[in-house]
Formats: C-alpha cells, sequence, structure tokens
C-alpha cells in the first residue's frame, strides 16, 4: 500500500537534509580534529560543505517554484543532474585550487551523503 505524501512534507524533508548534513559534518571535523588536526578537519569540513551545497541544489530544484504543478520525478531527474554538476564543479575547485587532504576531503563527503540517502528512505516511511 502506497502512502501520499503532502508537498509541505516533500519541502520541509528536502531542506532538512543539507542542516543535518553539515551537523553530521561539524562532527565529522570534529573527529578528524581530534585524531588528525586542523587541516583533516578543514578538509573533511569541505567534503562536507560540497556534498549539503549540492542536497541544497537538489531541494531547490525540486521545491521550486514551489508548487506541485509540474511533474515531480521530471523535478527530481532534474535536480539529481544539476547536484551531480555542482558537486562535480565543487570538486574539482577543492582539489585544484585548495590544498586539502583529500582523504579526510572524501571521508566528509562519503558520510554526508550516506546521510541524505539514510533519511530521504527514513523521512517517506
Amino acid at each position: 500500500m502506497t502512502t501520499e505524501f503532502s508537498w509541505q512534507e516533500v519541502k520541509k524533508t528536502v531542506f532538512k537534509i543539507p542542516l543535518y548534513q553539515v551537523i553530521i559534518g561539524v562532527l565529522t571535523a570534529v573527529f578528524f580534529w581530534l585524531f588528525q588536526g586542523q587541516a583533516a578537519a578543514g578538509s573533511a569540513m569541505a567534503g562536507a560543505v560540497i556534498s549539503a551545497l549540492g542536497s541544497l541544489t537538489f531541494a531547490f530544484i525540486v521545491a521550486w517554484p514551489f508548487s506541485p504543478d509540474q511533474a515531480m520525478v521530471g523535478k527530481m531527474v532534474k535536480g539529481e543532474i544539476l547536484k551531480f554538476i555542482v558537486i562535480g564543479a565543487l570538486f574539482y575547485v577543492a582539489i585544484t585550487q585548495f590544498s586539502f587532504q583529500l582523504m579526510a576531503l572524501l571521508i566528509g563527503f562519503i558520510i554526508t551523503l550516506l546521510a541524505f540517502w539514510v533519511a530521504l528512505l527514513t523521512s517517506f516511511k
């Protein structure tokens, strides 16, 4: 049996996820700071911010113009495509323009990306 979700529930959830990702990113950065130092913590936080900005891009595409008039599937596909473009561009800038520790950057990104999927799976039961 499928449950219908209100448009307000969907909007609230997709905008809460980037906030949760930043919180998890801060916790990850604290972990790295305690065990590997300030450079690793900054790198992990940068990875978390990349993930959160990708999720925020997805949220704006799905929720804009804040009406359920358009087909939701089409908006989600467009949101995912733009999310990947934003993430790719941010990773390019992070790797080429800054001296982040690659492993910490990737771990910060992966942990918060997993949080995105767990939040989506648990939000719409």
